[in-house]
This record gives C-alpha cells, sequence and structure tokens, in this order.
C-alpha cells in the first residue's frame, strides 16, 4: 500500500494505492465535513444516502455534511483514489456552494485542470510542512470547485435508480430530523412495519434506522457548538430528549464531552 497521508486541524488528506483491496474495506459512516472522493481505478459503487453510483476511472464524488454513505469495494482488485475532507469555512472554501446540490458524482475524465490539481496537492503534500501544505490545499479546493462550476450546466442532476421505499424513508427522516420521536413513526408513515423498516436500512445502508438518525442529530449538535451555542439548549433543539442521554452519546461518539469542541 501506498498512502499519502495529511491531517491537520480538522482537514484530512489522502491518495491511496493498493493491490486488491478487499470487498468489506468500507463502512458506511456520515461526517460534519465534506468529504471528495477522486476515484482512479478500482471496481467500486459508491453509496450516498440510498444512491448507488457505479464509479469509472476520473469520477470526482462530492459528499455533503451530514450525507450516510460509504464505498463498496465490488470485487478485490488494484485500487487508487484521493480522500479529501474538509471544513468548508473554516478553510475557506466557501465554493462549494457553486455547485448545485443535486451534483454528486462529477466525470473528470476530460478536465485536465480538475486533474492536475489532485497531482499538485500531492507535490505539495511531499515539500511542505503541515501548516503551509494546509494553506495550499485550501486554496487548490477553492479553484476546483471554482472549475467545476464553469461547466455545471453540463452534469446530469439525475439520481441512480434506488429502493423508491428507502427514499422514501430517508427523506422523512430528514424532513423531520429533530421531532421524531419514535421509529414507529417512519414506519407507519411508510404503511410498513417496523421489522420490515429495519431490514431495509440493514440491507441497503447497513445501519440501523435509530443510528442513522442519532448519528445525524450528534453531527448537527456538533456544528450548533461550535457556532457558539450552549450544550443545555442544543439537545433539544436537536431532537434528545433529556440532557444525560445527550451527553453519553456525544461522548462515545466524537470522545470528548459536548462542553468542548476541537
Amino acid at each position: 500500500m501506498n498512502d499519502h497521508i495529511s491531517e491537520c486541524k480538522n482537514i484530512y488528506y489522502n491518495h491511496i494505492k493498493t493491490e486488491k483491496i478487499p470487498c468489506n474495506a468500507y463502512s458506511m459512516h456520515t461526517h460534519s465535513m465534506y468529504e471528495l472522493i477522486f476515484f482512479l481505478e478500482g471496481d467500486a459503487t459508491h453509496v450516498i444516502e440510498g444512491k448507488r453510483y457505479k464509479l469509472k476511472k476520473g469520477d470526482l464524488v462530492l459528499i455533503r455534511p451530514l450525507q450516510y454513505h460509504f464505498i463498496q469495494i465490488d470485487s478485490p482488485m488494484d485500487y487508487e483514489r484521493y480522500d479529501i475532507l474538509f471544513d468548508e469555512k473554516r478553510h475557506g472554501v466557501e465554493s462549494t456552494s457553486l455547485i448545485p446540490g443535486g451534483i454528486e458524482v462529477i466525470s473528470l475524465a476530460d478536465n485536465a485542470i480538475a486533474r492536475d490539481i489532485f497531482r499538485k496537492a500531492d507535490y505539495y503534500h511531499e515539500v511542505c510542512d503541515t501548516e503551509t501544505f494546509e494553506k495550499l490545499l485550501s486554496h487548490l479546493l477553492s479553484e476546483l470547485f471554482y472549475n467545476l462550476s464553469l461547466s455545471c450546466a453540463s452534469f446530469s442532476k439525475e439520481a441512480p435508480a434506488t429502493s423508491p421505499l428507502l427514499e422514501k424513508a430517508l427523506a422523512y427522516i430528514n424532513e423531520n430530523l429533530c421531532v421524531l420521536h419514535d421509529i414507529s413513526e417512519i414506519a407507519e408513515s411508510l404503511f410498513i412495519s417496523e421489522s420490515y423498516l429495519f431490514r431495509l436500512f440493514k440491507s441497503e445502508l447497513h445501519q440501523t434506522p435509530k443510528k442513522y438518525i442519532t448519528d445525524k442529530r450528534l453531527l448537527m449538535a456538533q456544528k450548533m457548538l461550535r457556532e457558539g451555542e450552549r450544550p443545555a439548549h442544543v439537545y433539544e433543539k436537536c431532537g434528545f430528549s433529556d440532557y444525560t442521554a445527550f451527553y453519553r452519546s456525544y461522548k462515545s461518539f466524537f470522545g470528548y464531552p459536548p462542553s468542548m469542541q476541537i
């Protein structure tokens, strides 16, 4: 395996090259930052909130904050990708807003300028100290999104086919994320049993409905706390019934209490 990895002040950079990556290498997850995956080699499908994208060489995947996602390795073969996670406000990459929300996968096969941005990132990672690399990477990301926006009108906004029932379940959850009291509410809205809803989530997202909801609420709470709100006010706004349950879940998920922000 050949990795270029850098993690500093909430920005993460990884260029991975490996032989015959196993099919269970990655698991479903979510986070409060943007993530870019530039796919160069392998046999893989990227799943974002239940939508499945079969990846081709040169595809750029844009994952927005709070979206559940994972890379499904379809067969063990040589594998290469870039992976960058960043906070658009902390790192001044507000050009992310130039890409319409319906666009999640963009082909860079014919975009030499965008592809070159990733090669530059590798070079700067090799020759610069951590602080300088972070600044340069922020500028490169801003340039990348501006470049992508120039041809945005030609991008397809059509999402690939997915389970219609799962799509409805996710839409209901995300529209009612902070006011849901029980999983039964979701099942009732879809006229299905709770056990069927559980099986649907496990088979399609490799996740339970409860964890899906809790993780998103915790990431929303983290964002509000970083913006200066008090923990005693945040937990109710994010749908937690009591502060003790919120505190335990938050500390378990992030590794530190709500009163501490990193």
